[in-house]
């Protein structure tokens, strides 16, 4: 039988997971699946520092009919730093899709090679990317933007994790935002490639 790789799948489509709270990502199928490779990017919520960084749980089950909540085992965790002098910044008026300088009201607390996060006011067109250097209030990006941004909110100590999981035993497999006792708002969004030819 013939392996196919197959294209990015969306596992957790991005959203704003609010302070102090819980989202359990809906279960996905892997049931075709012999690996997946898994990444996960979180971008604050807000300009200050998590009271409590939160958790990220990749987990899987075995069963391919609802798995019920003890049949769900963690496969991956990653937690953020906890972090101090965000970098948070409105960005000046409109910058189009694929522009690769922006301009913010400050460059303060931003420095070449962050990891930030545009955080829009439509939680679909966020999105994060890399730093290549810092002049005054522009920020020049390694690639353009996807998105226009306009009336968006650039922070830095964006993160972004990575997990390859054998999925030769699993069926399904979901992505939990921990927040509890985080304090702080975050937007997270996760896809997956893999091995496909079961």
């Amino acid at each position: 039988m013939a392996l196919t790789k197959v294209e990015q799948t969306v596992l957790f489509a991005i959203a704003s997971v609010a302070s102090n709270s819980v989202i359990v990502g809906s279960a996905v199928s892997v049931a075709t699946f012999y690996a997946v490779d898994v990444r996960i990017r979180m971008g604050r919520g807000t300009g200050t520092a998590f009271t409590t960084a939160p958790i990220f749980r990749l987990e899987g089950a075995y069963d391919s009919t609802s798995p019920t909540a003890d049949q769900w085992v963690v496969l991956a965790q990653f937690q953020p730093v906890v972090g101090a002098s965000i970098g948070s910044q409105a960005v000046s008026g409109t910058e189009a899709a694929g522009q690769t300088v922006v301009s913010l009201a400050a460059g303060t607390n931003f420095a070449a090679g962050d990891y930030v996060f545009f955080h829009n006011t439509t939680i679909g067109n966020s999105e994060w990317c890399r730093v290549k250097s810092v002049t005054g209030a522009d920020l020049t990006i390694e690639e353009g933007l996807v998105n226009a941004q306009t009336g968006s909110t650039c922070r830095d100590q964006a993160e972004q994790y990575h997990a390859l999981i054998d999925c030769t035993s699993l069926q399904s497999i979901r992505l939990v935002v921990d927040g509890n006792s985080s304090g702080q708002a975050v937007v997270i969004a996760s896809e997956f490639g893999g091995v496909s030819g079961l």
